[in-house]
């Protein structure tokens, strides 16, 4: 689904819809349309009558979102996939915790594939005029640090290689989804590799698989699912700093944690497309700057982490949860960074200045995740 983008300052994306706001219309269409999108599903519509309602009922909210519907024996479900995308969670998982207790009492708003179970055997899958049973697929694994290689044999794609590699490996993807789910494939299987001829060694179907990687993780299935806990999975990182960068860039960063890397990964690399996803709905992604000459002594380190995580928690608190969502931050020589998504960027800058103000740091500084926009002082202390 399309529709004209809103023309924003990329430097200070305020925009007159922001995905706030997006979110709470779309759900109000949903809820006034989605008794005729079970009434659908319920009398086995075509998927060409159930996908153009669907589109309508989420364009509210979303320039582009995959979905799927269905009905699981007690409730319709709503499944919003990533297609292999992290930059997709938040703001799915924002709009799952978004959903109405008058939709949640017909639909279960769930984010990514869902594993199929012991119903996967019999399943098959189609691409143009090439199909892949789930029974037919034998899978072998090996772990290393709590991540998948995945081989995995089937006679139905070995012929599609290597001329349509592509499709032969999206049935594959899409097949593990349906077996541990999606967000769990994203995270867990670090490889996957089709295998001309299986292996000697006795092998795993897919209805197998869950169950595996339960054993492997140590984790629930419910844990698996929780769109919730993928975005809270923190790693921390080391890098050289640059002692000759002053200009809030993030190149004297020597320190950081964060949940959210492909962002990272590109506003280092000067990279814009999860920006310009972002903001064709309505978000904002950014950090605040401020220097950290005033903190001292043995224990900096500590006073500089406290005072970020004290000043999110303002934020956060100040701004509202359905406005800022904390991403993780980093300490560099010169600066200290705190990133963030704004869903409503003008009630998180508000905020932002309100809680810095009260906290004794000379200036703050707003700048996005695009390299190539201009940093943008929030308040500055005047000198006598």
């Amino acid at each position: 689904m399309n529709k004209k983008n809103e023309q924003v300052d990329q430097s200070l994306p305020l925009f007159q819809r922001p995905f706030r706001t997006r979110v709470s219309e779309c759900w109000e269409t949903f809820s006034k349309g989605e008794a005729k999108l079970r009434l659908l599903i319920d009398q086995k519509a075509d998927s060409e009558s159930i996908t153009k309602l669907l589109d309508a009922l989420l364009t509210p909210a979303f320039e582009i979102v995959y979905a799927e519907v269905g009905f699981n024996g007690e409730k319709h479900e709503l499944i919003l996939n990533l297609e292999g995308d992290w930059s997709r969670l938040f703001a799915l998982t924002y709009f799952q915790k978004q959903a109405p207790e008058s939709v949640l009492a017909y639909w279960d708003i769930l984010v990514g594939r869902q594993s199929r179970g012991e119903k996967l055997e019999n399943y098959q899958l189609r691409i143009a005029d090439s199909s892949v049973c789930a029974g037919n697929i034998q899978v072998w694994t090996s772990w290393e640090n709590q991540k998948a290689k995945v081989s995995l044999y089937c006679k139905d794609l070995v012929p599609l290689l290597p001329e349509r590699k592509s499709e032969a490996y999206w049935l594959a993807y899409v097949m593990m989804d349906y077996a541990v789910g999606e967000l769990a494939e994203m995270e867990y299987i670090r490889e996957l590799e089709i295998i001309h001829t299986p292996y000697a060694e006795p092998a795993f179907t897919l209805a197998q698989l869950m169950p595996h990687f339960i054993e492997q993780l140590s984790l629930s299935r419910e844990a698996l699912f929780d769109a919730g806990r993928y975005c809270e999975l923190y790693c921390g990182y080391r890098m050289e700093p640059n002692e000759e960068a002053h200009d809030g860039l993030r190149g004297d960063v020597f320190v950081g944690s964060g949940c959210f890397f492909p962002l990272l990964n590109e506003f280092w690399s000067g990279e814009n497309r999860i920006m310009d996803t972002f903001h064709a709905d309505g978000i904002a992604a950014g950090y605040f700057c401020f220097p950290l000459y005033g903190f001292e002594g043995d224990d900096r380190g500590a006073q500089i982490l406290d005072f970020r995580d004290n000043a999110a928690e303002m934020i956060e608190k100040t701004a509202g949860l359905d406005n800022f969502t904390y991403i993780g931050g980093a300490s560099g020589i010169y600066y200290g960074y705190l990133d963030f998504i704004a869903w409503d960027l003008k009630a998180v800058l508000d905020a932002a200045v309100s809680v810095f103000k009260q906290s004794g740091i000379d200036w703050v500084m707003f700048h996005t995740f695009r390299k190539d926009a201009d940093g943008i002082t929030l308040f500055e202390k005047k000198t006598e």
